[in-house]
């Protein structure tokens, strides 16, 4: 309800059910492309810098905010029993906040989950409990090769520059095993040279991002971005569109593209 103390911290935050809608038919896409290769997801085409230690491919949110899309996507698609008849596949879910204090609150929400019993802890972070379900992993940092300086600005208490490259390293390592990335980009920047594409007809990211990501993630990782598309240029191929409800912004599109 309007008058729900919890809308504070999930303001402008993109639904679930929107969200359910595009990694859905990402996760389709995903199928489709394996079929094609005559892999499946919970197998070969898993492989190699697609899959993480322990054999389950990454699903990561790039810019999680309080972590609320990251703990709804390991709840929900963690288990087997509910992979919406898809293969028997297990989803380890990262977050990638650039805030510290929006960290901080998914680290808390996190922390409630194990009080509640949702979740386990252990030193990687958070995991439901048991390895045939998700663990779901925040990091706050930089997923920029550049540094940023709204981030340096607002983490001048973390001098240590060993931190702080091991803080890039351990999420461009994350990047590097995403199979299915999904970011709320909607007020991100977009191309100075080219912020509307004609042939896509959408509005594109800047190199900082398109590039960037392509650089880091996987060739085959699946990229959700809303209300702008990841610039083809740079080797992504847009795949499908899909219109979604999200009261903050009177609706948004979801850009499905592959690398």
């Amino acid at each position: 309800t309007n008058d729900d103390p919890r809308n504070e911290y999930t303001y402008g935050e993109f639904p679930f059910q929107s969200f359910d809608l595009l990694v859905d038919r990402a996760l389709d896409i995903l199928l489709k492309e394996n079929e094609n290769g005559k892999r499946g997801l919970a197998g070969e085409f898993m492989e190699g810098k697609n899959e993480n230690e322990r054999g389950n491919p990454t699903m990561v949110d790039l810019g999680s905010g309080c972590g609320r899309l990251v703990l709804y996507a390991a709840l929900t698609r963690g288990s087997s029993a509910i992979n919406r008849g898809r293969e028997n596949v297990v989803w380890d879910v990262h977050g990638i906040e650039i805030g510290t204090q929006l960290h901080s609150l998914a680290i808390n929400s996190l922390r409630r989950g194990v009080d509640e019993g949702l979740f386990s802890m252990n030193s990687f972070g958070g995991e439901i409990d048991g390895d045939s379900v998700s663990r779901v992993t925040f990091h706050n940092g930089n997923a920029l090769l550049v540094d940023d300086p709204y981030f340096a600005q607002h983490n001048a208490q973390d001098d240590n520059h060993d931190v702080n490259e091991n803080r890039k390293n351990s999420i461009q390592s994350i990047l590097s095993q995403a199979k299915l990335l999904f970011a709320y980009s909607t007020v991100w920047e977009t191309d100075s040279m080219q912020p509307f594409h004609q042939d896509m007809q959408a509005m594109i990211l800047s190199p900082k991002w398109s590039q960037t990501l392509a650089s880091l993630c996987p060739r085959g990782c699946v990229a959700i971005a809303t209300d702008r598309a990841l610039n083809p240029e740079h080797g992504w191929r847009l795949v499908d569109r899909m219109d979604v409800e999200n009261p903050s912004v009177w609706g948004s599109t979801g850009y499905i593209s592959i690398l």
